[in-house]
């Protein structure tokens, strides 16, 4: 999008602020009262904003959420987004990929990514399609000091006051302005030459307007140590807010200029141990080696560079307006406009295919034979010094093919939701609408490299040689083994209008009825870039025999949706410390681009149905937050290519289960806070066709996520209040990396450590420890090898949990 065209853009969201008032679910919240919410430990008396038509109890609410607090964040220190999800039961996060491009499931609903569980920023969405390919939500948003507080719902209203949340819906909730001076610097220390700096500071300009800036740097290495620095940038916000007679007018900006590395699987001794040299907690193949890669651009003309020392850079600029102000005591409007746009330039590398070192000579020799009929045997050598390398020094004896996925994508999205809130008597009814456009291109020039299981491992090249030891043909060039693995340019047009209803009526003051409903159009044009096959030419090598290049042509595509959502709760409160609630949701989600681009699957993923039911109990020593669920999914198609061969599939799956948040404060020195889920996930039918013939994995466990979670936090206050000691341990039960349930994830106990010291009023030092002893623990293993029917590698390949790491930081705040 052009510069005009942006300002233009802008301008629009600030006359829909200003002309035409937004959403009341996503007004700011509030303060907390500290003390309300120390005393019932897990916040049931905070105002809820999230999934509401207005501002509620958490004890009020009939549907299950969980609250953080700054203080929560503080002291559990997430790195990522996914972190965050995480603290919420029922939801399952992998976090080991980094501080971006995790997975989040929520109740056994069956894909990854942010797939059913979109993330919003003051109640829009930091990306409309926050599971799309290369568009992960926490690609554009990162955790620093700026945030005020966290809202997770799981499953209930979501799906009617957000687009594609069937699962749930994250709220990070920002700091805006406030009445006093308020400030807070932060800086941080790593074990893994970690340096990071954080500010906060809110305050007033005068009697009606305030002010808002906040942010962060950080650089460092990674938790896994390429040779190069893995993470460096940071985020920036200001905001202002202008006080209306009974509202707000705020305006803000948010920059994020961050490249992050991301890491995938590495291969591994067992599924418990890594190899000699390559550690499972803190081993990459990264390396300096693939800083800087020459191959063809997307139409075989001229040459691209690819540098992993990039990472994944995000770099966009969000600007944001609302209003929120009551025309009278029983009529209220809001209004709330995003504009994000910029780019992700995507650069990292994904594990693939391992081999015995000499295996994959012999594999390749008859490929090299033919080009050069004088070529008797294959050798290896360094791409970089051209020296020869012995098979037997090929490190633990595995030839490893790794794919550098290397992906621009440019993004814009116009965001705006307009509501009406009316309060008549017992009744609480409000009316909105949503409207969402982005557009984006996406240019994918992937291609496969060659090196060895090792920490920051060598660039391996390939030869044939003659009888007499010389050269004849390369079956590789600088280490690169295949060209153009995956080729692509995709253009995509998006536009979403969403009408949507709720309505909260008081049947007697302890029974309160909820219900919702939202009409989700989607309509989607673009083209898909076609592509053949050439040969480069060049006499020295195979590599770019057959090379797929864009030929010019497009093919243009058109798709349009209209979807509907329901929602209906009731809350019984029995007394101000009990309360019990149940929800019915039918729900939806309309499939990410690619199903348009691949032709791949089913573009619309309807008739979810999920029920749940609960019972909150609030007290000083105790309090509690018991859910159970039931989820089915109905039929979806699948299709998959493994190894060049198509996988089709006919899927339908169901989960139920039981989520437990408890808090327990015995006495004022010692607390300990519970949160866990145990449930049933499976494929109620999985069948189809693929290389090997007919497959029914029916009955068989949902891939990648755990039938049992389990998190227990003690904390010790010493020293009146001054000394904070606490502890996490985390357990993840036993999963599964392939529909067909071969390949097994055991289960695993992550302990983390950390402590906080009041050394003066506006003064304090923490430090934490994470993953204490060292665990091996795996979230995936290679899909890249299978996702239905798993395979059983020359190596076990998998992605471990991070190793041991150390923080500790100063923050000073008045």
């Amino acid at each position: 999008m052009k510069v005009s065209t942006r300002i233009a853009a802008l301008s629009t969201v600030a006359l829909v602020a200003v002309a035409a008032p937004a959403h009341a679910q996503t007004a700011q919240p509030a303060a907390t009262d500290e003390a309300t919410a120390a005393d019932d430990n897990l916040g049931l008396a905070e105002i809820i904003v999230t999934g509401a038509s207005s501002g509620r109890k958490k004890m009020e609410t009939s549907y299950a959420i969980t609250t953080l607090s700054s203080a929560d964040l503080q002291q559990r220190a997430p790195v990522s987004i996914s972190e965050v999800y995480a603290t919420a039961p029922g939801i399952f996060a992998e976090s080991s990929g980094g501080e971006i491009g995790n997975n989040v499931y929520s109740r056994g609903l069956p894909n990854d990514n942010f797939r059913y569980v979109p993330v919003l920023e003051d109640g829009l969405p930091v990306w409309e399609e926050g599971a799309g390919a290369f568009t992960n939500a926490d690609i554009f948003y990162r955790v620093d000091q700026t945030i005020q507080s966290a809202q997770i719902v799981r499953g209930g209203s979501a799906s009617i006051t957000a687009s594609n949340a069937p699962g749930g819906v994250l709220n990070v909730i920002t700091k805006k302005g406030t009445a006093d001076l308020q400030g807070l610097v932060k800086l941080e220390w790593g074990d893994y030459d970690h340096y990071r700096g954080d500010f906060s500071l809110t305050g007033p300009i005068n009697d009606k307007l305030r002010f808002n800036v906040g942010g962060f740097y950080r650089s460092n290495n990674g938790m896994r140590d390429p040779g190069f620095t893995g993470n460096r940038g940071g985020q920036f916000r200001a905001g202002l807010t202008y006080l209306l007679d009974d509202g707000e007018i705020y305006v803000g900006y948010r920059k994020l200029n961050d490249r992050n590395i991301f890491y995938t699987g590495i291969p591994l001794a067992s599924k418990s141990k890594g190899l000699p040299g390559l550690d499972a907690g803190d081993g990459t193949v990264v390396s300096p080696a693939f800083r800087s890669i020459a191959v063809p651009d997307l139409y075989g003309t001229g040459t691209s560079s690819i540098d992993l020392g990039n990472g994944v850079h995000t770099n966009t600029d969000t600007f944001t307006v609302t209003l929120d102000n009551k025309f009278n005591d029983w009529l209220s409007v809001s209004a709330k406009g995003r504009y994000t746009g910029g780019v992700v330039d995507f650069n990292a590398l994904f594990s693939d295919q391992v081999a015995g070192a000499q295996a994959f000579l012999d594999s390749s020799l008859s490929r090299l034979q033919a080009a050069n009929p004088a070529t008797v045997r294959a050798g290896y050598f360094n791409a970089n010094t051209g020296a020869a390398i012995p098979t037997a020094n090929i490190a633990n004896g595995l030839a490893l093919v790794q794919n550098i996925f290397s992906t621009y994508v440019d993004v814009d999205n116009l965001v705006g939701d307009l509501s009406f809130t009316a309060k008549t008597g017992s009744n609480t009814l409000t009316v909105g609408y949503y409207h969402s456009q982005f557009t984006q291109r996406q240019q994918w020039n992937w291609n496969n490299v060659l090196t060895e299981a090792a920490n920051q491992p060598r660039s391996i090249d390939v030869f044939g040689l003659d009888a007499a030891g010389n050269k004849t043909i390369g079956l590789t060039r600088n280490g690169i083994v295949g060209l153009h693995s995956n080729l692509q340019d995709f253009r995509d047009d998006v536009t979403v209008n969403a009408l949507y209803l709720t309505d909260s009526f008081d049947i007697s003051p302890a029974l309160r009825l909820d219900f919702g409903a939202r009409y989700h159009h989607v309509s989607k044009k673009g083209t898909i870039a076609q592509s053949k096959t050439v040969n480069l030419g060049d006499p020295n090598t195979v590599l770019d025999d057959a090379v797929t290049v864009l030929s010019g042509a497009i093919t243009p595509y058109k798709f349009k949706t209209g979807e509907w959502a329901f929602s209906a709760g009731l809350n019984y409160t029995f007394n101000p410390d009990l309360a019990a609630f149940a929800r019915y949701s039918r729900s939806f989600r309309v499939t990410p681009e690619f199903s348009q681009w691949f032709n791949c699957c089913n573009p619309v993923e309807d008739r979810i149905d999920l029920v749940e039911a609960g019972l909150k109990y609030s007290s000083r020593p105790v309090s509690a937050f018991v859910t159970v669920f039931y989820n089915n999914f109905p039929n979806i198609s699948f299709n998959n290519i493994v190894a060049g061969a198509p996988q089709t599939a006919t899927a339908a799956a169901r989960s139920y289960g039981v989520e437990l948040e408890l808090a327990l404060r015995p006495v004022e020195m010692f607390e300990v806070n519970f949160s866990g889920n145990l449930q049933s996930i499976k494929y109620t039918g999985f069948s189809g066709v693929d290389g090997n013939g007919p497959f029914d994995f029916s009955g068989n466990r949902i891939v990648r996520q755990p039938a049992m979670t389990f998190s227990i936090r003690p904390v010790l206050h010493l020293l009146d209040g001054k000394v904070d000691i606490y502890s996490s341990i985390m357990h993840t039960g036993k999963r599964f990396a392939d529909v067909s349930n071969r390949i097994d994830l055991p289960a695993f106990t992550e302990v983390s450590l950390g402590g906080r010291w009041n050394i003066a009023d506006n003064l304090s030092a923490e430090v934490i420890v994470t993953n204490l002893f060292d665990t091996v623990g795996l979230t995936e293993g290679n899909p890249r090898a299978g996702v239905i029917n798993g395979v059983n590698e020359t190596a076990f390949q998998g992605r471990p949990i991070f190793g041991r790491r150390v923080r500790a930081g100063v923050t000073f705040q008045f």
